[in-house]
């Protein structure tokens, strides 16, 4: 831990241009997410680049040119793979939503009912009603209104997946002359404090970013085959998506038990096989908090999981997707300037008279 103090004016220099960038951000809107993305991926590849370049002398060009070539058909390839997947088993559970419902009064509500003396009960006829009376809302001209607005939505989507493998592919190439170009903008007269704030933000944010990326592979593996060996149709997608949504502390498996368990209502008839469902899940979520998150990301990263749940919906309902993209990144550069400021606070006359 830096023990060497550091001053007032950095602190709030450092404050005043992060907010100033955000606002900046913000304003713009949508437009930078690719660019932000490319920057985030970017950041997070460079000491693989530059260990490539340094050590086994590949060229950097063709490094960027290879992860953004493997990042381009990692986009491609998972809404490809995933999204027919995802609506053949959508379909599949909503030609067995009346087995599901009866399977969810006779085997658990019934069981709560004799616990609680209540009388809690699905029904399916006043399900049916209230979907027959939202499909009523909805005219032709809303359809087309909806159909025009969802197309113009995945035009902007498919641009932005080409986007940002090509912004990745510059911002890998001049990602030294970008961190030059903020270094100079630096006044010199507190240039060492400074990269002593911006080195604790890196080591925070690295060890959390690239390590959090780590996990989300290791748990996708471990939930698509766990899931496809208990038998769980797509099991594969469903670990996947279950894989990539760990980095959601808590909501995340929570997300995909519950995806995983309505198919699984839907196409097992036993209990034994949801049982097994639940445990993949359960051995899952202690394998990756005893072992997998505290091996690959370690205990420095200073973000407890409340804090990141917070910064990641805080930030989503106010600023949309840009601030979910640049929710970690900011609550990092707080944490560190809080301890700082901490520090200098204790520093000071009023603290200690």
């Amino acid at each position: 831990m830096q023990q060497q103090l550091i001053k007032l004016k950095p602190l709030i220099s450092l404050l005043i241009a992060t907010i100033l960038l955000f606002v900046i951000t913000v304003i713009i809107g949508r437009v930078l997410i690719p660019f932000i993305s490319a920057l985030i991926l970017a950041y997070v590849l460079n000491p693989m680049v530059d260990k490539l370049q340094n050590k086994y002398k590949i060229n950097r060009k063709i490094t960027a040119l290879v992860f953004s070539l493997l990042i381009l058909f990692i986009f491609i390839a998972i809404p490809v793979y995933l999204v027919p997947v995802l609506i053949g088993q959508f379909k599949a559970v909503l030609d067995k939503v009346p087995q599901i419902i009866t399977l969810l009064n006779h085997s658990i509500l019934s069981k709560f009912n004799l616990q609680l003396g209540t009388h809690l009960q699905l029904d399916l006829n006043s399900l049916k009603q209230v979907a027959i009376a939202n499909q009523a809302k909805i005219n032709s001209l809303d359809l087309v209104q909806k159909v025009a607005q969802n197309g113009v939505i995945l035009i902007e989507v498919i641009v932005y997946l080409v986007l940002i493998p090509f912004a990745l592919f510059y911002s890998i190439i001049g990602w030294h002359s970008i961190l030059k170009f903020f270094d100079e903008m630096i006044p010199r007269s507190f240039t060492h404090p400074m990269h002593m704030l911006v080195k604790d933000i890196d080591t925070m944010l690295s060890s959390y970013l690239r390590g959090q990326l780590s996990v989300m592979f290791v748990m996708a593996c471990y939930y698509s085959i766990a899931l496809t060996i208990v038998g769980l149709p797509s099991g594969t997608a469903i670990g996947i998506i279950t894989g990539l949504l760990v980095f959601i502390p808590y909501l995340g498996v929570l997300s995909g038990l519950t995806f995983a368990m309505t198919i699984g209502l839907a196409q097992f008839t036993g209990s034994a096989n949801l049982l097994a469902i639940f445990a993949a899940f359960a051995v899952g979520h202690v394998l990756e908090g005893a072992l997998v998150t505290p091996f690959l990301v370690g205990g420095r990263i200073g973000l407890n999981p409340i804090m990141i749940i917070l910064a990641l919906m805080v930030f989503g309902k106010v600023f949309g997707l840009v601030g979910v993209l640049l929710a970690l990144p900011l609550s990092t550069i707080a944490v560190v300037l809080l301890r700082h400021a901490k520090k200098y606070y204790k520093s000071t006359h009023y603290y200690r008279d």
